[in-house]
């Protein structure tokens, strides 16, 4: 048997490794906060949350810090992808007026990237809050994501690899 040219690379990447380190920190630091400073948890919840435990409280503030996590690393992802679209596009346009920029595709990209982010984002605040208005606001993100995708997908078929702008 012939072996695979391509070799595989071994260990783990540095960036994962201390994206989970950040992550562990946080989580470790929001539980220890809701612990000693139990108003903690009402500043996360609006309100509205029901104490269920130290061990059920320290959950839903995991959950809802990794929820607003994610929110805010969507919106940051769909801001730095409108901003270095637009700066392509002005960049296309002074050189060559007629020339494609091809910046909707590289928006749809980063807009596509962040929506997966709220969809999980939604998924981590439904499995935490468990109420109806979020149950609906997730199929409402969930739909509109495989809208959005759909309709990627038949601007990409029918208008081929060149784009008209």
């Amino acid at each position: 048997m012939a072996e695979c040219p391509a070799e595989k690379k071994q260990g783990t990447n540095s960036l994962a490794l201390i994206l989970l380190i950040i992550i562990a920190v946080v989580a470790v630091f929001g539980v220890v906060l809701s612990l000693v400073y139990p108003e903690f948890i009402n500043l996360l919840s609006g309100g509205t949350y029901v104490s269920g435990g130290a061990i059920y409280d320290a959950i839903y503030v995991v959950l809802t810090m990794a929820a607003d996590a994610l929110y805010l690393f969507g919106g940051g992802v769909m801001a730095f992808g409108a901003i270095l679209v637009t700066i392509r596009f002005i960049q296309y346009k002074l050189k060559d007026p007629f020339q494609s920029s091809s910046s909707t595709r590289f928006l749809s990209g980063y807009l596509t990237l962040s929506l997966n982010f709220f969809i999980g984002a939604e998924i981590i605040r439904t499995v935490a809050v468990r109420t109806i208005p979020e149950f609906e606001l997730l199929f409402l993100v969930i739909f509109s994501r495989g809208l959005f995708s759909l309709i990627l997908y038949l601007e990409r078929r029918w208008h081929g690899t060149t784009e008209t702008e």
